[in-house]
């Protein structure tokens, strides 16, 4: 579930100063946030640590080796979060060092130069649970080490685990939190005997301390970026696959373990085809993928090690539905983009990020098809073309207010969508091999923009600054309009950049064009260099379409003014895309036409896509109906019989259904089972609910979200206990729909259960981190609106005074 927050990107620094002209100068000072510079460079670093769950603390010994990086030094600095020191030594004396809770400085006794190493001894407590830090939209805390149920007394796992990204790893180890750092690493983690443990690299061994714990010693002996380091222990079962002779772990919990290989079970494959297509092979010493309960963000790429939240585990029922094979692909290829090659200051985040989400295009059309692979590719495009309506920025960009503004769907959803235009223009053949000569140039090395652009040209041949500074240089994305005319057996094309050029540059556009003439494509290359261009096409016979960027490659917001016989003719066109824009632009009077065409189409996605547009549109055509009845019954992708019955239960006639819908409601799907709920609550809402009662125990994804959609529309108030219980169990990722809901269940009940209703509300918003404090505040407002109107609607002068109370307990909350 994406949440998109406005974040404000101050562009230039003002302060108070009696001097106007100084005033003036400091408010034209831009922002610029550089890399770090390096004074010292961490060679390697051993942790000995234990942890204490009733204080929720890190016991933790750090023998860190380092040299000056270039100029002689006497002085270590090392980010330190919220520690206590209890010591900091070299070779057995103690050393002079001052902390202020953020930054350990140490005094070395002498000056050293780059040509020698020394180890510092630190013992330290961490309290990562004591810290306030700031996290972002896509990492939502930034404490560096979590401990899950840590008092073993709620309904969930016992759990530690890290997340380091950005800088969060100096919450629980000293080291230079940096991201043009690199260390290698041993941790040596001490845990009860139940737990298995898991950590970068490989384990060596595991001691038995006899006294019911038990240590266990990994060792990384390739250097990464101290972001990457990681540490997870838990109760997990543990399935192991193998690419070539690399171990490949699965750790989940004992519920989804029998799943595992239908989880994860493509990943050697993935690992096959990154290491072929990249033409570098998988770098690291093993691969291993852990579920976690809680987690802050959707996966981290830690090396050889990756954490995945929950919503990745799935039981059989949910895999009937759906796969999270995008989100193993996305961390995967990480391990070349971030984790071997890494962006040396969050600026570069694109380098980082823009490959991984563009691995998952990469992967979808290996293991899924063009089709898929496209459809993927688009919901890029429309994550980026929402943000963009708040927000533009340039990709490449040292004027963040926040490094975690960085993480957004510029550097995520527009970076894939470039990369995607990248490959296109220069072809697979250049684009791979330009892709392997950056990744063979600045393996375990930091880079930024241009050393990607250098090792393209390198290859290909060409100058590629025009494509570079437009792109990750420069913010925005071109809007075009496209106009047609015929003149003298000639096909004209007109096209129109109209993007606002005061922010965003006239763009050159490698287009591809295809002008069907009597049915046959024929593909013109063109270059779009003005803000308006007609391209001239000799044609002999009919003119049946044109198709401007043929393989709808384009970042761009297009106006497409071709007439409906050419939109119904695209549908002939072998993409995705084709079948898109065709019900997208074509007018209501053949829209039923297109429909009834995309509803036969072989690829699922295709078929959703009509069965969204015959919902919106309300059709009624018979033709259609029997259709989608059809598919309702027999379609074989789970999704698109769930989408049908969402269409009949939205017809005049949807009574003759309800047989129907309550056999559905028992289907193994979730999204079956789901839409058949929520279709029948249509028909009868009493006996709905009783269904939805039943359903509740094994319910979970699209069918648990509709049962609250039932119990907020038809539920009474002994339904309060339920959603309670799903705003203190759920994580991120469910509790926006639930709290939603439940909002929409508290505004249909009496005021009094309203009331009583509001301290689920007032808690959600006091222990909400990230997006999920925008959203509780905006549920408080609502809720607030809701008391207003109470005030107008009730008689008597009790429950107007108990409306009004409540509005102004609301302020206080909010305040």
């Amino acid at each position: 579930m994406e949440i998109i927050i406005a974040l404000a990107i101050a562009l230039f620094s003002v302060q108070n100063n009696n001097n106007n002209t100084s005033q003036q100068l400091e408010e034209k000072e831009i922002i610029y946030n550089p890399s770090e510079t390096r004074l010292n460079d961490i060679i390697h670093t051993q942790l000995d640590l234990s942890f204490d769950w009733k204080k929720q603390h890190v016991h933790g010994e750090a023998l860190i080796e380092v040299k000056p990086y270039f100029y002689p030094t006497s002085t270590l600095v090392l980010d330190a979060k919220g520690f206590d020191i209890h010591l900091v030594e070299m070779n057995g004396e103690k050393l002079k060092y001052t902390y202020d809770d953020f930054y350990l400085t140490i005094e070395l006794g002498r000056e050293y130069n780059r040509n020698e190493t020394y180890k510092i001894k630190i013992n330290y407590i961490a309290k990562p649970n004591e810290l306030n830090l700031k996290g972002s939209r896509a990492i939502s805390q930034a404490k560096g080490l979590y401990f899950i149920n840590p008092y073993n007394t709620e309904d969930k796992p016992q759990q530690i685990w890290t997340q380091g990204e950005t800088e969060a790893s100096s919450c629980w180890f000293p080291t230079i939190d940096s991201p043009n750092e690199r260390m290698t690493q041993d941790i040596n983690v001490t845990v009860q005997n139940r737990f298995k443990t898991l950590s970068n690299g490989l384990l060596i061994n595991s001691i038995d301390n006899k006294d019911g714990t038990r240590t266990d010693y990994w060792s990384q002996k390739l250097a990464h970026v101290p972001y990457l380091a990681m540490l997870a222990i838990g109760e997990f079962l543990v399935t192991t696959d193998t690419w070539k002779d690399i171990d490949v772990e699965y750790f989940l919990e004992e519920e989804y373990h029998p799943y595992a290989r239908q989880i994860f079970g493509r990943t050697p494959e993935m690992m096959q085809f990154f290491s072929d297509i990249l033409g570098v092979e998988y770098p690291w010493e093993k691969y291993a993928q852990v579920v976690v309960r809680d987690f802050v963000s959707g996966a981290m790429e830690n090396t050889t090690a990756v954490i995945h939240g929950e919503f990745v585990q799935m039981n059989k029922r949910e895999l009937l539905d759906d796969h999270e094979e995008d989100i193993i692909a996305h961390e995967l290829i990480h391990h070349w983009f971030g984790d071997l090659v890494t962006c040396e200051s969050w600026a570069n985040l694109p380098l980082n990020e823009s490959f991984a989400t563009y691995g998952e295009y990469m992967w979808r059309l290996e293991g899924f098809g063009r089709m898929a692979a496209d459809q993927h590719l688009d919901y890029d495009l429309i994550s980026y073309m929402n943000e963009s309506r708040r927000k533009q920025v340039d990709m490449i960009r040292f004027d963040y207010s926040d490094k975690e503004d960085m993480f957004d769907n510029h550097s995520y959803a527009k970076g894939g969508r470039i990369l995607h235009m990248l490959r296109n223009i220069l072809g697979d053949d250049a684009f791979y091999n330009g892709l392997k000569k950056y990744l063979v140039q600045n393996a375990f090395s930091t880079v930024e923009i241009h050393q990607l652009r250098l090792a393209m040209e390198e290859v290909c041949g060409q100058d590629l600054n025009w494509f570079f500074n437009q792109w990750f240089l420069a913010s925005g994305h071109p809007i075009l309009v496209i106009d047609y005319f015929f003149e003298n057996n000639k096909q004209i094309v007109q096209i129109e950049q109209i993007q606002d050029n005061s922010k965003t540059p006239i763009y050159k556009l490698p287009i591809s064009i295809d002008v069907y003439v009597d049915g046959k494509p024929k593909r013109y290359e063109v270059v779009m260099n003005q803000k308006k261009q007609r391209f001239t096409f000799d044609v002999e016979g009919l003119v049946s379409n044109v198709i401007v960027d043929a393989e709808h490659m384009l970042l761009a917001q297009i106006f497409d003014e071709k007439p409906d016989s050419w939109w119904l003719n695209q549908q002939k066109a072998p993409l995705y895309m084709d079948q898109k824009l065709t019900l997208q632009n074509i007018s209501q009077k053949n829209l039923d036409k297109a429909i009834i065409s995309a509803l036969k189409h072989d690829f699922w996605g295709v078929r959703i896509l009509a069965l969204n547009k015959a919902i919106e549109t309300k059709t009624l055509n018979t033709t259609i109906i029997n259709m989608i009845e059809v598919l309702a019954k027999n379609d074989d992708k789970t999704k698109v019989v769930a989408k049908a019955i969402e269409y009949l239960s939205s017809l005049p006639s949807m009574e003759k259904y309800s047989a129907f819908f309550e056999q559905k409601t028992q289907h193994l799907s979730y999204a079956i089972s789901g839409s058949a709920l929520l279709a029948y609550s249509k028909i009868d809402p009493s006996k709905a609910v009783k269904l939805a009662e039943k359903l509740e125990e094994d319910a979970k994804s699209a069918l648990k979200t509709n049962i609250k959609m039932v119990y907020a529309e038809h539920g009474e108030a002994d339904k309060m206990k339920f959603f309670v219980n799903c705003l203190e169990t759920e994580g991120n990722y469910d509790l926006y729909r639930t709290s939603r809901t439940y909002v929409d269940f508290l505004k249909n009940q009496d005021l009094k259960v309203a009331i009583i209703g509001l301290d689920a509300l007032e808690k959600l918003h006091q222990n909400a981190t990230s997006w999920m404090v925008w959203v509780s505040k905006q549920l408080l407002e609502e809720m607030k609106e809701h008391f207003k109107s109470e005030v107008k609607k009730q008689k008597t002068k009790e429950f107007k005074d108990l409306a009004s109370e409540n509005i102004q307990r609301i302020d206080l909350i909010l305040n």
